[in-house]
């Protein structure tokens, strides 16, 4: 949601930017004609300008936001693509590990109520960490897929 209004916001943001340049131009010329006082235009020049400067700083934040948000999804969509090409995994290759793992970051172990934890993040290429389920969101998940396999064999 954030990305698609700062996408908005960065084609309306340019856009006036353009439409300052044009109100500025035009405040001038009536400002040489006679049109406009001197301190009038002094005050809509100096307002548009202020204005210009804001927009023309977020332009460049906004882009790069986007741009970011633009990579994450592309490596996201990557990663997708990986895990559709193998759909029922038999057997755990060292093969499929290269592909799909960037790296495992191993931490030392821990006691906790007597018994040896130790905590393992994986790394999956292009996308990261990948949040953990909890067990009822992986009941969730499991009772999902169970409902539309069976939808799918129905139909």
């Amino acid at each position: 949601m954030k990305t698609l209004i700062l996408y908005y916001s960065y084609g309306g943001n340019t856009k006036r930017i353009a439409e300052i340049d044009t109100l500025i131009q035009k405040i001038y010329e009536d400002n040489a004609s006679g049109k406009l006082s001197d301190e009038r235009y002094m005050t809509l020049s100096t307002s548009y300008e202020e204005e210009q400067q804001t927009l023309k700083a977020a332009v460049p934040e906004i882009q790069a936001y986007l741009e970011t948000e633009t990579d994450k999804t592309v490596n996201l969509q990557q990663f997708i693509r990986k895990v559709k090409k193998i759909t029922e995994l038999k057997v755990l290759t060292p093969e499929l590990i290269h592909e799909f793992v960037e790296k495992i970051v191993v931490y030392a172990p821990k006691y906790l109520d007597g018994r040896r934890v130790q905590n393992v993040d994986i790394y999956y290429s292009g996308v990261g960490i990948l949040d953990e389920l909890t067990p009822e969101e992986m009941e969730e998940s499991f009772q999902k897929s169970i409902a539309e396999r069976k939808k799918t064999e129905t139909a």
